[in-house]
C-alpha cells in the first residue's frame, strides 16, 4: 500500500465540554487500509484551566489511549486555536484498527474548557 494518493479524512467533532468528564470517541478508516496521523486541530470556545493537571486529547486505541498522539491543551484561551502537525512523523495506524480519541479533563480548582476539534488521517490508497 502506498500514500502517494492518500484518502485524507478529517474527523471533526462538535463543541465538546472536555472539562466535563473524560470520554472517548471512535473512528475507523476504510476496510483493509492502514493510516497515518496527519494533524490535530483544537479550537477553544471556553478557556481551559490547568490548576493541577491540564486537559489532554489522546489519539490511540482502547488498549493504549495515547499510542499515536497526546496533545496537551494547557490553558488554551477562548477563541484561540492549537494545531499540531504529525505529517513528518509517519505515525502509522494499522489497518482495520478502531482509533479512539479520548478527552481527558483538567483537574484541580473548577475544571473548565470547551472546544471543537479535528483529527486528520491519511488512509493508504
Amino acid at each position: 500500500m502506498s500514500y502517494s494518493l492518500p484518502n485524507r479524512m478529517s474527523y471533526t467533532f462538535g463543541e465538546e465540554d472536555i472539562a466535563d468528564a473524560a470520554r472517548a470517541l471512535s473512528v475507523r478508516g476504510p476496510t483493509g487500509k492502514d493510516g497515518r496521523l496527519v494533524a490535530v486541530s483544537i479550537s477553544s470556545t471556553e478557556t481551559f484551566n490547568a490548576v493541577t493537571t491540564p486537559a489532554h486529547l489522546l489519539i490511540g486505541t482502547a488498549a493504549d489511549t495515547d499510542a499515536y498522539a497526546d496533545v496537551n491543551v494547557g490553558t488554551l484561551a477562548a477563541t484561540d486555536s492549537l494545531f499540531k502537525s504529525y505529517f513528518d512523523q509517519n505515525i502509522t495506524i494499522p489497518k482495520d484498527t478502531q482509533v479512539e480519541i479520548t478527552e481527558v479533563a483538567p483537574t484541580g480548582g473548577t475544571p473548565a474548557g470547551k472546544a471543537y476539534f479535528t483529527v486528520t488521517i491519511d488512509w493508504a490508497d
